[in-house]
Order: structure tokens, then sequence, then C-alpha cells
């Protein structure tokens, strides 16, 4: 009986290291890029693809960030976010929504952002007035003041 529990055993032990063994290719494979996709993550990449000025990246920054303090927009995906930070950054500083570049880089149509968009909006109006910081960070010179500029909301 002791041997059968033994070999058990080692066989258990085998099996454990082989497993890590697979799971330290699969990581060097990756290069250790293993990180939950944020909303900022695909910030930056729609960013990129929108050839975004510095006004748009702080206006689309300080329009995500509202998001965070917000329950309800929990049930929008990061990526549907971030899209529609940079829609409504593009629209307030006079710019076309939407491009062919955002539409291949971020696998959704001006229609489909802009609901999301709208939601954002609202929940950006009907916030509480204790939540602050925000709108003092975005305030301030360093992040270009764009809490001060009206967002377009005509679409």
């Amino acid at each position: 009986m002791s041997l059968i529990v033994s070999y058990s055993f080692l066989l258990i032990i085998l099996i454990l290291l082989q497993i890590l063994d697979m799971e330290e290719i699969i990581l060097k494979k990756l290069e250790y890029q293993i990180t939950i996709p944020s909303a900022h993550a695909f910030l930056v990449r729609y960013l990129k693809a929108a050839h975004a000025d510095k006004k748009i990246v702080q206006l689309s920054c300080f329009i995500l960030d509202g998001t965070l303090q917000s329950y309800n927009m929990l049930h929008y995906l990061p990526s549907q976010l971030a899209a529609a930070a940079v829609f409504i950054a593009r629209r307030t500083v006079g710019r076309n929504a939407w491009s062919p570049t955002l539409l291949k880089y971020a696998q959704y149509r001006e229609e489909d952002v802009k609901p999301v968009a709208r939601a954002v909006l609202a929940e950006k109006s009907d916030s509480p007035t204790e939540l602050k910081a925000v709108n003092k960070k975005y305030t301030s010179s360093r992040y270009g003041s764009v809490a001060t500029i009206p967002v377009s909301s005509d679409f």
C-alpha cells in the first residue's frame, strides 16, 4: 500500500512540475505581458489611431476618468468606454467624431459608440456634487484645463 501511495505522490509532483514548466513557457512567449485590459489601455490605442493632439488626449482622459466614479458605467466594456471618450472629445474640439482608422482599430462603428457616449454624458451630468476630484484635477493648467471646456452633446 505504501508503495502505491508513494508512486501516486510522485506522479502528482511530476504533473505539477509539467504544469509549472508549461506556465513558464507561456509567460515567456507573452513576454510577461499579462494584464487585464483596462479602459485606459484601449484609450491609448484609440488615441494613437485617431492621431490625437494634446487637447483631445487630455479631454479623452478627463471623460474616461469620470466614468470610473460611476457604478452605472460598469456594464459597459472598457473598450466601449474608451471609444466613447474619444468620440466625445473629437466632437468637442470640432473634428469628425469617428474615422475609418478608428473603425479599423476599435472595431466599433459610430452608431455603436453613440449610445455609450450618450450614457457617459448623462452620467456625467447626473454625478453627485461631492465627486469633485476629477473635475478639480482637470481644471488645472497641468491637464490643459479641459474640465472648463463645454463638452459636445449634440449627437
